[in-house]
């Protein structure tokens, strides 16, 4: 429970600040501006990542358990926040920046002890890592990956879900070997993206800034050191494998400046996701390309997690030469992604003729429109018993929406969604821990199957919508499907409920749907909303009484 409370209430917060974070960067100017380097046409704020800095702040001091490295750890993240805020807001030269990453990286090293100390059989014999070293090396490592991070940042919703993918991952094996620190921190940092990306997905309309992205960097290396150092049985060389994609852009990209007598930190569009939109990639298409390289990574770091560290480096080195020589190949060769017009003469036609006759969606629309109202109604009667503190809550959204509808009209959109992110999950999780009687198997598979239907019509509703704005498949949604299938893969060992097994594909349904749903209704929430607050009753009724 105390997982499932991390990632909902870094979500929750994130997403509630998010709006008043925009207001104040734009009142501010601090704004990401377009220029010639840049790939967005218009000017966005870049303060998300203040939200997700306090999104992930309060779960951790909730629940992780103070220690020395814990609080070396805050501490380092402090000082990033300040000095990106300060460059966010300000602008602050790359040697500001610098100074601060490795202040923060000292304080992990000297007040943490968080060091680099065991490199496993990458040492001939019994040779030791002299502490000396191991300090500079993890100052070196900190910074390196914080900066990795921050030049990755370049494209809508790249930084942020690499970032997601690596984290889920970092918490995932920290619960597997009893690390319980490092898995809420990793945990509420991906909640807190998973907030974020929401909002920064293309076309995006907020940017993370440096804020984000030292905080995301300096995060990720913190924990991947904290996780594999110390008597575990995971290979030090892991954080390599995860942070590899990052690692080798960075790597890449100042040798190459190197090597044209140009400064290693000058900017330039040389990075591998410039290098695939060059090679006829879209946007979009990069991300989703990149995204799908570093599940690659986890996989293989999970699958070979206990190898030897020879072994973990050989393989990445492989991998690192694919990547490279592709690029280098199509620069010189002038390579380019050919295209077949099949796709956009005859399916794109398809779906356009299919768009001009609504009929498509005006079946899809309904379906989605009755059906996720529906199904919420019914997941109020799925619990044996309600829990008290479900029902206090459902009591308080119900209140919340019922004020907001008669004082202030249209705050509905913004409030509605943040709400069903925290009661949503609460109220599935108790269906599956608990169901009622009258709940035999022949209806369980009904209702399972139903989930699929409405995923089915809300996918279609999706793609002959004539709106411009609104809810829209992107590349996380990629990593949406990777979490679902990875949680219902997992082993008993891992996962030992099967209640939580069948919780996570529901709850991402029901979002989905919803969100899909809220975007079609242009902003006429008032039907959706009083149908909200009869479930909401039903569900403070049946557990007060």
């Amino acid at each position: 429970m105390i997982f499932l409370s991390t990632l909902l209430l870094s979500v929750f917060i994130t997403i509630a600040l998010i709006p008043l974070c925009c207001r104040v960067a734009v009142r501010a100017h601090a704004l990401d501006m377009p220029d010639a380097r840049k790939v967005h046409p218009v000017p966005i704020p870049r303060c998300g990542g203040v939200a997700m800095a306090l999104g992930a702040i309060v779960p951790v001091l909730f629940w992780a358990q103070m220690s020395t490295r814990l609080s070396a750890f805050l501490t380092g993240c402090a000082v990033l926040f300040v000095t990106g805020l300060c460059d966010d807001f300000k602008g602050l030269g790359y040697q500001a920046k610098f100074m601060a990453q490795v202040l923060a990286a000292l304080i992990l090293v000297l007040y943490g002890g968080i060091v680099i100390s065991d490199v496993g059989n990458l040492l001939p014999g019994d040779m030791d890592f002299p502490g000396w070293l191991s300090a500079i090396a993890t100052v070196f490592v900190v910074v390196g990956v914080t900066n990795a991070i921050n030049l990755a940042d370049g494209l809508d919703g790249l930084a942020g879900g690499i970032s997601l993918l690596i984290f889920l991952f970092i918490s995932f094996l920290a619960y597997s070997v009893g690390n319980m620190n490092v898995a809420i921190i990793a945990l509420s940092l991906a909640g807190t993206l998973f907030g974020f990306l929401r909002f920064n997905t293309h076309p995006a309309s907020l940017f993370m800034g440096d804020t984000g992205s030292m905080l995301l960097g300096f995060s990720a290396a913190a924990l991947s050191i904290m996780l594999t150092q110390g008597g575990t049985a995971l290979s030090p060389v892991l954080p390599l494998i995860l942070l590899g994609f990052p690692i080798l852009d960075t790597l890449t990209v100042m040798a190459q400046r190197i090597s044209e007598g140009r400064s290693p930190f000058a900017a330039d569009k040389n990075h591998f996701h410039h290098r695939l939109m060059r090679v006829g990639l879209y946007q979009t298409e990069a991300v989703f390309a990149i995204y799908v390289i570093q599940v690659l990574l986890i996989l293989f770091a999970w699958l070979f997690r206990f190898y030897s560290e020879w072994f973990l480096l050989l393989g990445y080195g492989l991998l690192s030469a694919l990547i490279v020589g592709f690029f280098t190949v199509a620069d010189r060769t002038g390579w380019r992604l050919k295209r077949f017009d099949i796709i956009d003469r005859v399916i794109k036609g398809q779906l356009k003729k299919l768009r001009g006759k609504w009929l498509a969606i005006r079946i899809s629309f309904r379906v989605v429109a009755i059906g996720f109202p529906l199904m919420l109604a019914v997941l109020a009667f799925l619990p044996a018993a309600i829990p008290s503190y479900l029902a206090y809550l459902a009591a308080c959204l119900a209140g919340a929406f019922a004020l907001v509808w008669v004082l202030k009209n249209e705050w509905l959109g913004r409030v509605f969604m943040p709400c069903l992110y925290v009661f949503i999950p609460l109220l599935v999780y108790a269906g599956e821990l608990g169901a009622a009687q009258w709940l035999d198997p022949r209806a369980v598979r009904l209702h399972n199957l139903l989930y699929l239907v409405l995923v089915f019509f809300a996918v279609t509703t999706l793609r002959f919508t004539r709106r411009k704005g609104g809810f829209r498949i992107t590349p996380m949604d990629f990593i949406v499907v990777v979490l679902a299938l990875a949680v219902t893969a997992l082993p008993k060992e891992i996962v030992p409920e099967e209640a939580v097994k069948s919780v996570i594909p529901k709850i991402l349904a029901l979002f989905f749907g919803y969100e899909v749903l809220t975007g079609e209704l242009r902003g006429e929430m008032r039907l959706l909303t009083a149908v909200t607050i009869g479930t909401l009753a039903i569900v403070a009724v049946r557990g007060i009484l």
